[in-house]
């Protein structure tokens, strides 16, 4: 009894089929483009619309009505399935198209926004069948990624599917019954074969045929010959550059970053004083600043204290670890007192650190000494503190 209703349910809408019949929504002459109907569409129409294939096979119609996949349907799916991956075995480079349709749309397109809830639009829902554009592109979107779904849960590989919604902007039937109505609610799929001259197996956009440099890293530019560019010009592709936009003639390193030789985070490029030891400050031209040693001194004395003794043996290892350096040893103080005291007292207490670091072993022909008196303040003289700071002795590290 089942197959008998079937079979005059299909005489019945026989008359009502479209030239196009169950192959309408594929790519044909007549598919007509939607302005701004979707990213994908409009990304892949032209491949599938004006593009010329080895071969194209359009499977039959699965009808999504009903929750479930029907009888008919499902065999429908399952043919297709079954010869896409007989072609993928093949080794064939495809792509398979799945496009969702539902039936014609009763309201205006440039409506936004979805039947109410109101009361009006209740009882008018009663007498007239309606489908809005709103839930026509949801549907035929949902319908096509729910076969989509199916396809990769069978293994079918997610890279070869192109999902598309055409709403009920390509009917398959009249929409005059309400049985048309229903055989537009469909997802027709459509297997794409490539011709071996345009198969692009690293999928760079250039076809194996012109492809100079066929296994390209996935996602990276290219040049017309499918090789990777170098944008930069400094012999690093730009998929390993990590300094992609490194100034042409700059020495780089195996990322493409420019070259630090002497590692004070000043590339070679910029760097004034190459050859910096490791651990100085350095200005951006990759020369040494001034460094403050913390030399305590008795009151009103050029005598050094024993607690500044690690102090001094310290920069004096410095000094004869990096030979190549001078360093000027400068006396400051703060301006309590008379100021040519002051400049006297800082000049003594230079002095007296240059002959700490000779009684250390640094050569006396790589020391000068200058006393600054109290001219350059670092802080504010007028409290305990900054009289404290301004105490002090500053080396200018030169080569």
């Amino acid at each position: 009894m089942k197959n008998i209703n079937k079979i005059s349910k299909k005489l019945l809408i026989a008359p009502l089929l479209f030239a196009l019949s169950l192959s309408a929504g594929t790519y044909e002459e007549t598919y007509s483009v939607e302005k701004d109907l979707n990213k994908n569409l409009q990304e892949n129409v032209n491949t599938f619309m004006s593009g010329e294939f080895e071969e194209i096979i359009r499977f039959d119609m699965i009808d999504m009505n009903s929750g479930s996949l029907d009888e008919d349907s499902q065999k429908n799916l399952d043919d297709s399935i079954e010869k896409i991956k007989s072609y993928v075995d093949a080794g064939k480079d495809i792509k398979v198209t799945i496009i969702g349709h539902t039936e014609a749309t009763t309201d205006n397109q440039s409506e936004l926004s979805i039947d109410s809830d109101t009361y009006a639009n209740h009882i008018q829902n009663w007498f007239r069948s309606s489908l809005d554009t709103n839930e026509s592109n949801k549907t035929s979107q949902n319908s096509a990624l729910d076969i989509q779904k199916m396809m990769t849960d069978n293994n079918i590989s997610k890279d070869i599917l192109v999902v598309e919604n055409r709403r009920g902007d390509d009917l398959g039937f009249s929409d005059a019954t309400s049985e048309g109505k229903e055989l537009s609610n469909r997802v027709m799929v459509t297997l794409y074969v490539l011709f071996a001259e345009d198969i692009d197996s690293d999928k760079d956009g250039v076809f194996d045929s012109k492809d100079k440099c066929p296994a390209t890293p996935r996602g990276s530019k290219v040049d017309d010959n499918g090789c990777p560019l170098d944008s930069d010009g400094d012999g690093v592709l730009d998929y390993k550059d990590q300094c992609p936009e490194t100034p042409n003639g700059v020495e780089v390193d195996k990322k493409g970053c420019p070259v630090d030789s002497d590692g004070d985070g000043v590339a070679n490029y910029k760097d004034k004083c190459l050859g910096t030891p490791s651990g100085l400050n350095v200005d951006p031209n990759g020369c040494p600043v001034k460094r403050e040693l913390a030399i305590n001194f008795k009151t009103n004395s050029d005598m050094i204290l024993s607690s500044s003794n690690p102090e001094i043996v310290e920069f004096a290892q410095h000094m004869k670890n990096n030979k190549a350096y001078k360093a000027e040893i400068v006396g400051h103080t703060d301006s309590v007192g008379k100021a040519t005291t002051n400049m006297e007292l800082s000049h003594r207490r230079a002095q007296a650190t240059k002959k700490a670091l000779i009684a250390e072993g640094v050569d006396e022909s790589r020391l000068t000494t200058k006393g600054r008196g109290e001219l350059d303040p670092i802080q504010s003289n007028r409290t305990k503190e900054g009289r404290k700071a301004n105490r002090r002795i500053e080396v200018n590290l030169s080569l």
